[in-house]
C-alpha cells in the first residue's frame, strides 16, 4: 500500500499540501500514524491491505452513524490486529 488510495505526489504543491493535509485528517480521527498510508509495500505480498481494501473499510466506517457501534468496530478492529490478524 504506497499510494493510499492514490494519492501520490504531484508537482502541484498545493495539491500535495491538501493531499497530505487530508491524510494527517483521516489518520488523526482513526487514531493512527499518517505513514500507515505511505509505508512501503511489505516483502511478502498479500500480507498488507490493499489501498482498495483500507479505503472500502474507511468507507464503510464513516457510514456507522452509532457512535457505540463505531467504537465497538474499532475495537475489534484493534483486537484482530493485536493478534496479527489469526
Amino acid at each position: 500500500m504506497t499510494d493510499a488510495g492514490g494519492f501520490l505526489p504531484t508537482q502541484d504543491t498545493k495539491s500535495t499540501t491538501d493531499r497530505a493535509r487530508l491524510l494527517r485528517q483521516i489518520a488523526t480521527a482513526l487514531d493512527i500514524p499518517v505513514s500507515t498510508f505511505t509505508r512501503a509495500p511489505s516483502a511478502e505480498p498479500g500480507q498488507e491491505p490493499s489501498s482498495s481494501e483500507c479505503a472500502a473499510m474507511i468507507a464503510a466506517f464513516t457510514r456507522i452513524r452509532d457512535p457505540k457501534m463505531r467504537d465497538f468496530c474499532l475495537r475489534m478492529l484493534e483486537s484482530f490486529a493485536k493478534r496479527g490478524g489469526a
